[in-house]
């Protein structure tokens, strides 16, 4: 069986490529430290950090940290555009992820565009807390 956080990318990144508004992303299972303009639009989902906290003998409180990173060319109207696929990105996580056994909740969206030739390079990451109660690893 697939470790969580692992469904957690799965599903993310099958979600994001099945609706219409990502047509012609490339969603990445691995977001490479540079993208050259020619590849983009891309898509990563990431699950970098995750709190834990004992909350039985048996039972640990998971506190995943979800990344969508999006970067996108486009022109002065960059930030416009990953606006509104910042919209679309909450709503699709949130509707794939947050179950009554997982609590999905956006913690913070950040936006940094810079020039490149002569367009303008824009990266849109989002950070999702998926809450869940997991079963503490045993050997057994």
């Amino acid at each position: 069986m697939a470790h969580y956080r692992s469904l957690f990318r799965a599903t993310a990144r099958a979600a994001l490529a099945a609706h219409p508004h990502f047509a012609g992303v490339r969603i990445l299972k691995v977001w490479p430290g540079s993208v050259d303009a020619a590849s983009l639009p891309v898509i990563g989902v990431l699950t970098p950090q995750e709190p834990s906290q004992r909350d039985s003998q048996r039972s640990v409180t998971r506190r995943t940290l979800l990344q969508i990173a999006l970067r996108r060319i486009g022109g002065d109207e960059i930030e416009d555009v990953l606006d509104e696929d910042s919209a679309m990105i909450e709503a699709i996580i949130n509707d794939a992820l947050r179950t009554s056994e997982i609590r999905a909740q956006l913690e913070e969206t950040s936006i940094v565009s810079h020039s490149q030739s002569e367009a303008f390079v824009g990266t849109l990451v989002m950070s999702f807390r998926l809450q869940t109660w997991q079963p503490e690893a045993t050997l057994t």
